[in-house]
């Protein structure tokens, strides 16, 4: 699944990477320029390069053949010359050509193939450090850019923030807002709501600091979206004033971004306590004006998402409709996360207008879109964590090569200073094996985030396809309406649960303690209790495990032991940390629990979870069950 929204800082920062490929071009430059290649056989290779540079600038985007053409021309005379800095700029507009034509594969080899240039200018005399920054700074942008095309999120971050300290080094503040930008907005679109607030602000900071006015609008325009997620009315209020107001201004040439931020105004008077329907309608009818011009897919589907909303609010159910039905794509094979909200408001429709066939048909959607998503979601993260772990694996390379090269320097220099050899190769092989370590904690981290979403997978299915199945056959049976109103509600509610579980906001905020005090809360029954001797601070990761811990055995009795009561109790002192929960549920047969691997998923991923820190697990089953999680500190 292809995401064709591109923010407009993305454009903003492709052009500023390659400005100097399509400002002052004119084929008059070109034309005398193979002129002189044609008729001159006597000119240097210096002046050779100088005329190939010249079309190659000048045929980027307009002519490919002789745009490659001429490149690898240049690319053969950079062997011929030693030239690392002009192979970088041939390998670079090759990169660019290809990823204006939209072969990736092809433009991330040539951008890649520049890095490794670059790297090899480092130590060269003839290139300074600000030769060197250039490059880095332009190939990390683009590689950026390129992931984020194509929807690999943890590349196209990755390489955004290779690209970060080079901006800060050199004070570009305003590529700094870009950057900060474009990251916030892949958090957003992967829902981790927390980072994204985060490069938001971080945004708005180097933006105000540059002054300029767009920079200082864009971000607040993204971070709005955050606020409004979380339903807080008074960062929503403060954030977007500034924000309208710059759009306003500019709605003649910035009509997209406009578009959105009237949306917002919209969403921002309906949220709950501060209701303005005339607001409301006022805004997104403006909206809906702008909905004809050339606007990207997601932006009109926001805008008659929200006007659905208001219609709904009015009862004005066949209004509603014909909005809802223009805020999803009309081929399911291009559905995005917006498209399943969207569903939802039209299983409600359907439901409202008493056509229980369309509100099953869309019901049945949601399900297979989020099943969708989850096997997606699970096969583009675990590619994109193989080609980091392999990146990895070849900068350490590149790094041994280059430590080789500069011992055999001294090797030659200083012949008989044997004892400096000694202490070179000690050296060597203290880096290299600090960097094996480094490459096996990435295989670790792979296999953690890949247990981690077989984990997110299993409670898709185990939980909200449970809840749509069960909805389907209530609809099939003729339940009545608000029977099916109050599944629907209950299967919305439980997911957003299992989105929090991946990434619980009160354990980033509060700690251990206070996310399971919460957590507890939210359950019927549940009760929490903590005992602390020592002063003892955990670790946010091993907080995080033992989190995930007491959710499965939360829901294990809730779901299989039919628990009226649970007890969660979190102990520590300076040897040890236990967490324990029991239930009066109908426990745990003996049976049940002579092999480890007759266990259920739960058991086993909470085995697995508290294996990396020494921990094990204890159960004890008679009349309830209680169940003991030890970790040693």
């Amino acid at each position: 699944m292809r995401n064709t929204k591109l923010p407009l800082l993305l454009l903003l920062l492709m052009l500023s990477l390659t400005a100097s490929a399509y400002t002052d071009h004119r084929y008059a430059k070109v034309d005398s320029a193979e002129q002189v290649l044609m008729t001159n056989k006597r000119i240097t290779d210096q002046q050779r390069m100088a005329y190939y540079y010249i079309i190659v600038r000048g045929t980027l985007g307009h002519d490919t053949e002789k745009h490659n053409r001429y490149c690898h021309s240049m690319l053969a005379l950079t062997y011929k010359m030693n030239a690392l800095n002009m192979r970088e700029n041939a390998l670079n507009h090759l990169g660019l050509e290809h990823y204006g034509q939209e072969h990736f594969k092809e433009a991330e080899h040539y951008f890649l193939w520049a890095i490794a240039v670059t790297d090899s200018m480092r130590g060269d005399k003839r290139y300074t450090q600000a030769d060197i920054d250039d490059n880095y700074s332009q190939l990390y942008g683009a590689l950026g850019n390129l992931y984020n095309l194509q929807d690999k999120a943890l590349l196209a971050i990755e390489y955004y923030q290779k690209a970060l300290p080079i901006f800060e080094k050199h004070g570009w503040l305003e590529s700094q807002t870009i950057l900060h930008h474009n990251v916030a907005e892949l958090w957003l679109t992967m829902g981790n709501s927390e980072k994204a607030e985060q490069e938001y602000l971080q945004a708005i900071k180097t933006g105000t600091a540059s002054g300029d006015s767009l920079m200082m609008a864009l971000p607040r325009k993204g971070l709005v979206k955050v606020y409004l997620d979380q339903n807080d009315y008074e960062k929503v209020r403060q954030t977007i004033g500034p924000a309208y107001d710059y759009y306003h201004a500019h709605r003649g040439e910035e009509h997209q971004d406009y578009a959105e931020i009237l949306t917002s105004m919209a969403k921002m008077n309906l949220m709950d306590g501060h209701e303005d329907l005339i607001k409301a309608k006022t805004y997104i009818h403006e909206a809906l004006s702008y909905a004809e011009d050339e606007l990207m897919f997601e932006t009109k589907a926001d805008i008659y998402a929200a006007a659905t909303m208001i219609a709904m609010r009015e009862h004005n159910w066949q209004q509603a409709l014909n909005y809802a039905l223009q805020s999803v794509h009309d081929n399911d094979d291009e559905a995005t996360y917006s498209d399943v909200g969207c569903y939802e408001l039209l299983a409600q429709i359907y439901i409202e207008l008493g056509d229980k066939q369309k509100a099953k048909e869309y019901t049945n959607k949601i399900r297979t879109m989020m099943e969708r998503f989850a096997t997606e979601n699970y096969q583009s993260g675990l590619s994109q964590m193989e080609v980091l772990y392999e990146t990895e694996k070849k900068e350490a390379q590149i790094e041994r090569m280059d430590m080789e090269r500069r011992q055999h320097l001294w090797l030659l220099g200083l012949a008989v200073a044997l004892l400096i050899v000694v202490i070179a190769l000690l050296i060597y092989f203290q880096l290299a094996h600090r960097r094996q370590k480094e490459l096996l904690a990435a295989r670790v981290a792979l296999d953690t985030e890949t247990k981690e979403r077989r984990i997110l997978a299993s409670d898709l299915h185990d939980s909200i396809g449970g809840m749509l199945s069960v909805l389907r056959l209530k609809m099939e049976n003729d339940a009545s309406k608000e029977e099916t109103m109050q599944l629907l509600n209950h299967t919305t509610t439980e997911l957003r649960r299992v989105a929090h579980h991946l990434m619980p906001e009160e354990l980033l905020r509060g700690g251990l303690r206070q996310a399971l005090a919460d957590f507890a809360l939210s359950v019927p029954g549940a009760q929490f209790h903590y005992f602390c001797t020592d002063d003892v601070q955990l670790h946010q990761d091993l907080e995080l495990v033992l989190y995930r811990c007491a959710y499965e055995l939360v829901n294990n009795a809730l779901r299989h032991a039919d628990a009226q009561h649970i007890n969660i109790q979190l102990m520590l002192d300076k040897h040890e940390v236990t967490l324990t929960v029991s239930d009066d549920g109908k426990g745990i047969g003996n049976e049940e629990r002579k092999e480890k691997s007759e266990e259920g998923t739960g058991l086993q991923n909470i085995r697995n979870r508290i294996s990396r820190f020494g921990g094990k697990l204890d159960i004890i089953s008679t009349v309830g069950t209680e169940i003991n999680v030890t970790i040693p500190l």
